[in-house]
């Protein structure tokens, strides 16, 4: 839980500091846009009072003589109505030579410091393009038209300024005949700005937070993810590693099941084949046949398991139940592996016919047998036969050292053994053929510690009695 914690903070944090980076070239941006929109207005504001207030009462000559005092008054008059008067702060007009031939401050009409001297905005505009500039207060003026505007620095003291700089054209065609630059004070703009920039801000952090919102557990559940993928890659690896074990044991454990009982069979074949030149008696060609027989068997029975193993991974073999008679069934494998001969064994088992698959009943016993004779180190062999309301039950006991609880599961598994020593036999696939082939029935196997000592292999198999075999009362 903190693990999962601490990875929702960090993917928290990694995801929020891009989103917040976002968030603010985007808020430099729109306010950069805003405030050029805003320059843009006032510009173009400029431009209608310049084309519909100052254009239709001037020609290209007034501008070049002088305006006469009856033109000043109706600037005065047109320029000076209170819509106006509330949006601008200064107004002059310019002609080609550099002077003032207007402003709004008479004291200014007829200064100026000629077409050589002219500041940069009345120079682009008569060179028939818009200029705008935004001067702040504190400032000291810059420019000539500046420096002979006394009034400039006291407008500047109210606030920012927009100076703006729109070229007067009375024709068609070639250069502007002047110059119409006026002052707007910058505060409502600022303000219409200001408030714009809040709006937009709050819709893009809101955006944003959104955004977050819905990235953090995507992308929360993509870490979630890949950790969980790295994990699986991690156990892939180390079941490929001890499949690796596996399998080399497997293999050194085949090669030894194999070459012993195929070294027997050549030993015994040869020997045979030379008999009359060695001079063998019957008891031993009698010898040697039953030892060519006993690994036979052996090989017989590696073989089975192998393959057997093999069709259970591709889930290919069903059961065939017929009704079998479970006590001749365990008599006849104890009798053909002759456990007897090395073991002191005791069958307890009646009569029980079942329906089960007495091929697949037989490799469980013979391997439970199998593997008590390889693996026990008693001198005792129990196998009793219990008949069970719903099935039977077999067991294969010895007196032992029994099998340790830490490893009674793992021993039923492919090529795993218990706490044997490497060199012990087997390959480790009998008791995972039992188990298999109980499942196969519906039943299951497992030990459990003997009474007196050693361990208690045990089978149930789910199967319908047949009454003819059940004893009467």
């Amino acid at each position: 839980m903190l693990r999962s914690h601490s990875l929702l903070q960090k993917v928290a944090i990694v995801t929020l500091l891009p989103i917040l980076a976002l968030g603010f070239v985007l808020q430099r941006a729109l306010e950069r846009q805003v405030r050029d929109r805003a320059l843009a207005d006032a510009v173009a504001s400029a431009g209608a009072i310049a084309t519909l207030g100052v254009q239709p009462q001037l020609a290209t000559f007034d501008l070049q003589r002088g305006l006469t005092e009856r033109q000043v008054a109706q600037l005065d008059q047109t320029l000076g109505v209170a819509s106006l008067r509330a949006q601008l702060a200064r107004i002059k007009i310019w002609n080609r030579s550099g002077r003032i031939v207007y402003s709004d401050d008479h004291a200014l009409i007829g200064q100026g410091a000629g077409p050589k001297a002219l500041n940069p905005g009345v120079a682009d505009a008569l060179a028939g393009r818009r200029d705008a500039e935004l001067l702040h207060a504190g400032d000291e003026p810059s420019g000539e038209d500046e420096s002979i505007d006394a009034g400039t620095a006291q407008l500047l003291e109210a606030g920012d300024l927009l100076e703006v700089y729109v070229p007067l054209s009375f024709t068609s065609a070639g250069m502007p005949a002047g110059v119409f630059e006026m002052y707007v004070p910058y505060g409502p703009v600022e303000g219409t700005v200001a408030r714009d920039v809040r709006r937009i801000r709050l819709l893009l952090f809101s955006g944003l937070a959104i955004l977050y919102a819905v990235l953090l557990p995507i992308v929360a559940g993509a870490s979630r993810k890949l950790r969980k993928q790295a994990q699986l890659e991690r156990e892939a690896a180390e079941h490929l590693r001890q499949a690796d074990e596996v399998k080399n044991s497997f293999l050194t454990a085949v090669s030894h099941e194999l070459r012993t009982p195929l070294s027997s069979i050549l030993g015994c074949a040869v020997s045979l084949g030379q008999r009359q030149g060695l001079g063998l008696s019957d008891e031993d060609v009698d010898d040697l046949t039953g030892r060519l027989e006993s690994n036979a068997r052996k090989l017989t029975r590696l073989v089975s398991d192998l393959l057997d193993l093999d069709r259970l991974a591709q889930g290919v073999i069903e059961p065939r139940r017929v009704a079998t008679d479970v006590a001749d069934l365990v008599r006849m494998v104890v009798a053909e592996t002759r456990v007897a001969e090395r073991r002191n064994v005791h069958i307890d088992a009646e009569p029980t016919l079942i329906e089960l698959d007495p091929a697949k009943v037989e490799r469980i016993v013979e391997n439970l047998v199998m593997n008590s004779l390889r693996h026990s180190t008693g001198t005792d062999l129990w196998v009793r036969v219990v008949p069970e309301p719903e099935g039977v039950l077999i067991a294969v006991e010895d007196n032992g050292l029994g099998v340790p609880a830490g490893v009674r599961a793992r021993i039923f598994e492919p090529f795993k053994r218990g706490q044997a020593p490497s060199h012990a036999p087997g390959v480790g696939v009998g008791l995972s053929i039992v188990a298999n082939f109980a499942r196969l029935h519906g039943g299951r196997a497992w030990v459990e510690d003997r009474q007196g000592g050693g361990a208690s292999f045990r089978v149930f198999l789910p199967g319908a009695r047949v009454p003819s075999l059940v004893p009467s009362a």
